[in-house]
């Protein structure tokens, strides 16, 4: 019989809500999962089974994205993921509007001043080729993303973006064929909207993971260990192996988990235990990586290296707390599952009505007139028809429904940590709103050990004055 077993994965190619969804539905599906709970904000994902761990990697690539087994990382590689990724988004959204603006002064021109410079052709033919270029470069990997999810029948919010923006850029084509209004220009806008919603995301992502990495950096980056003759060697601490020994020196992290071999020391606890009152160890006592050895030189053994260690079991359970699913989040995660597809034939339905009953629609469109200013009832029948479809498409995009609630459970946990406060399971926090008391178990924890005056009560003869 299988033994159950927990997997960590590492998913690339993640965007939005309706993505996470569609990798969950697709490892949840592998034979032998028993449970698959994927984190966007951490774009990991935890299964726990059976399953074999090809069929898991083989499950999430026939979705379109990709799949790896997760490694923990240094804080050092965390944050230059992290600055790497805010980079790019940043810099698709600097050049879409670098070509967006130009083409939305050249439309406001003609709009509120009814000049078309040099000519009418050749504005609209630039403000085409504008768009293009921002659709097709800036935008590519969102018009990727939406192909691929669209072949798995896994539709996700970049689906609705790149239809609107497609639907909204060919209509430049189609002028020359058929009478219609130009929307091309409203491609690069809607692109470039976009593309500013996934740089304000992603810089959230990242923030939201900086309490793992301040975690992470509590830990030593360099160990001094003695060699095969004796001498002293620096060396990275993802390089120790166990058995090893170690010197520290006074004022010195003690680089992973071990045991005193040699020497007496202070060691300062208190990013382990909360306590502020150093505690004394000697030869044979245990000692945590991460801690701070206050005032002699001592001679570890190593006896824990990597995962194994204790701080690397408080992060892995940070981690483990913030991939948990709140309940407000699964009902979430829901509404998103259908929401894309239910937009599709939102829109879908919106077209044909105005395509099938244009002078009704027209009719109750000038109904809200007044509401909507900016709407140009003057247009074609299919002109209004495209016009109203792509406005559904790209006005209806939940992205912040699913990205609300994991952010905000990541940010909680990861302040939790930083402060000594350890969340097992995100539903806690849930449901700390019902809390009225809070119990602590032992003095000390909350206290540093140095009493204080609070108040003076003089006897009989004495005025509080005088003392």
């Amino acid at each position: 019989m299988n033994q159950t077993k927990s997997l960590e994965l590492k998913i690339t190619g993640m965007h939005c809500a309706g993505c996470v969804g569609s990798v969950e539905s697709a490892l949840k599906k592998v034979k032998g999962v028993e449970d698959a709970v994927v984190n966007l904000t951490l774009e990991k994902a935890t299964v726990s089974g059976t399953m074999d761990f090809e069929h898991l990697i083989t499950a999430v690539d026939q979705t379109g994205y990709g799949a790896e087994l997760s490694e923990t990382e240094t804080p050092i590689n965390l944050q230059e993921k992290t600055d790497e990724k805010v980079d790019s988004a940043f810099s698709q959204m600097k050049m879409a509007w670098g070509f967006t603006i130009p083409a939305m002064i050249w439309m406001g021109v003609h709009m509120f001043f009814g000049v078309a410079f040099p000519s009418m052709e050749a504005m609209e033919l630039g403000i085409f080729i504008l768009s293009t270029i921002v659709c097709f470069i800036p935008g590519r990997e969102t018009l990727t993303s939406a192909w691929k999810s669209a072949i798995h029948f896994s539709p996700n919010m970049d689906v609705l973006i790149a239809l609107g923006s497609i639907a909204a850029l060919s209509t430049g084509l189609i002028k020359s064929y058929i009478e219609i209004h130009s929307f091309a220009g409203v491609a690069g806008m809607i692109m470039s909207f976009h593309l500013t919603g996934r740089y304000i995301e992603t810089k959230a992502r990242g923030r939201s993971s900086e309490a793992i990495q301040k975690l992470m950096s509590l830990g030593a980056k360099q160990a001094t260990v003695l060699d095969m003759d004796k001498n002293e060697v620096h060396i990275d601490v993802r390089s120790l192996v166990i058995g090893q020994i170690m010197i520290v020196r006074a004022g010195e992290a003690i680089p992973t988990d071990g045991i005193i071999r040699e020497g007496r020391a202070t060691i300062d606890e208190s990013i382990v235990t909360g306590e502020s009152v150093p505690v004394t160890k000697n030869i044979g006592d245990d000692v945590i990586g991460g801690t701070i050895c206050a005032d002699s030189t001592i001679r570890v053994e190593v006896m824990k290296i990597g995962s194994e260690t204790f701080l690397s079991k408080v992060i892995q359970m940070v981690e483990n707390a913030q991939t948990t699913k709140v309940p407000i989040q699964v009902f979430a995660d829901k509404v998103v599952a259908i929401f894309v597809p239910f937009v599709l034939l939102l829109a879908t339905f919106t077209f044909f009505i105005w395509t099938i009953f244009p002078s009704q629609m027209k009719q109750l469109a000038q109904s809200f007139s007044s509401l909507l200013p900016w709407m140009n009832l003057d247009l074609s029948p299919m002109g209004m028809a495209i016009y109203a479809t792509i406005a559904v498409l790209v006005i209806a995009c939940p992205c912040a429904l699913g990205l609300a609630t994991p952010t905000a459970l990541m940010v909680g946990t990861g302040l939790g940590a930083e402060n000594g406060i350890l969340i097992r399971d995100g539903a806690a926090i849930q449901r700390l709103n019902e809390v009225d008391t809070i119990l602590f178990d032992k003095t000390g924890t909350l206290t540093l050990g140095k009493p204080t005056v609070k108040k003076v009560h003089p006897i009989s003869g004495i005025m509080e004055n005088d003392l």
